[in-house]
């Protein structure tokens, strides 16, 4: 395993740890910060013995095995970013663990992300559309078999918006930025102009459900982040991002198209729920997650905007 390639220098003190890909199910990078007492971790990635053994390694390599772990900080409550604590507690044994409030209990009780996943939203329009075959989905068992499990974390330490965590010589502010999930936060540095992003900014635009934010909350948080002064931004898929503006607007363009797409496919007539999942989404899989929820937060932002209204199960221009 060839480390140098994997740990980027943020500086002397900080340090990102790149899987291989920003691809779903390779883990999301994990940052390590040095101060006097010890380190601390912003996320630990999946729980893979390949994800293990990076961050593992990453800390022989700096020379950082032996100090001790202070706070271990978690973005949110998914796979990729705490799905490593178990494998990693022995190991590790942070002083602190902290987590947004909103999202602790899917850290608790992990079978629960079948609802912040809006999962029972896709059973029930695979029904609809008469395909069983997604019914009773499986959340925990696809996280297994894709090789980045879900493991149950005890948080000893909640926080929510503006809260402030201290990490060496930075000065975190809590920024709660839901829409991928319900409980998302990025950290900010105001006098180092640093944002530890999460999932909310990066190289690909993340998923979003109505019950994590949706379309509606992912936009609002991005509003958030564009509001502050930004030289650097770390995401948790991809590398430094130093145009803080440019990605912010790509990201909103994203979504914003998505909008676009579903009023286009409504300009020559009312559509069903699926044949607007199929204008946004061409894969049956994808269709059944992540393109069910994402069209439900959509369509729920549009006919809030009453660009779009619904009766007797087709959705037509408002």
């Amino acid at each position: 395993m060839n480390n140098s390639n994997e740990i980027v220098s943020i500086d002397n003190d900080f340090k990102m740890i790149r899987p291989p890909s920003v691809r779903w199910p390779e883990p999301a990078n994990v940052y390590f910060i040095k101060d006097d007492d010890g380190i601390s971790l912003f996320d630990t990635g999946c729980g893979c013995d390949s994800s293990v053994e990076r961050i593992l390694n990453a800390l022989k390599s700096l020379g950082w095995d032996k100090l001790p772990v202070e706070k271990i900080v978690l973005s949110h409550a998914h796979p990729d970013h705490i799905g490593g604590m178990e494998a990693l507690s022995s190991y590790l044994n942070p002083k602190q663990i902290i987590l947004h409030e909103i999202d602790v209990p899917y850290a608790n009780k992990p079978n629960d992300l079948h609802f912040s996943f809006d999962i029972p939203l896709c059973n029930e329009k695979n029904r609809e559309k008469g395909n069983d075959e997604g019914h009773g989905f499986d959340l925990l068992g696809y996280f297994e078999m894709v090789n980045c499990p879900m493991c149950s974390v005890d948080v000893s330490k909640t926080v929510k918006q503006k809260d402030i965590i201290n990490i060496g010589r930075y000065v975190f502010e809590v920024i709660h930025t839901p829409g991928h999930a319900p409980g998302h936060i990025s950290l900010y540095d105001a006098d180092k102009k640093v944002l530890l992003a999460g999932d909310i900014i990066g190289e690909i635009v993340a998923w979003y459900a109505p019950s994590s934010g949706g379309a509606m909350g992912y936009l609002d948080s991005l509003q958030k982040v564009d509001a502050l002064d930004i030289d650097i931004i770390l995401p948790s898929h991809g590398g430094v991002i130093k145009d803080s503006k440019k990605i912010i607007r790509e990201t909103q363009a994203v979504i914003n198209e998505r909008d676009e797409i579903i009023l286009n496919a409504l300009k020559s007539g009312p559509k069903t729920f699926h044949e607007l999942n199929e204008a946004l989404f061409e894969f049956p899989l994808i269709q059944f997650f992540p393109g069910a929820p994402m069209v439900e937060s959509h369509l729920q932002k549009l006919m809030k905007e009453k660009r779009v209204e619904l009766l007797n199960k087709l959705y037509s221009l408002g």
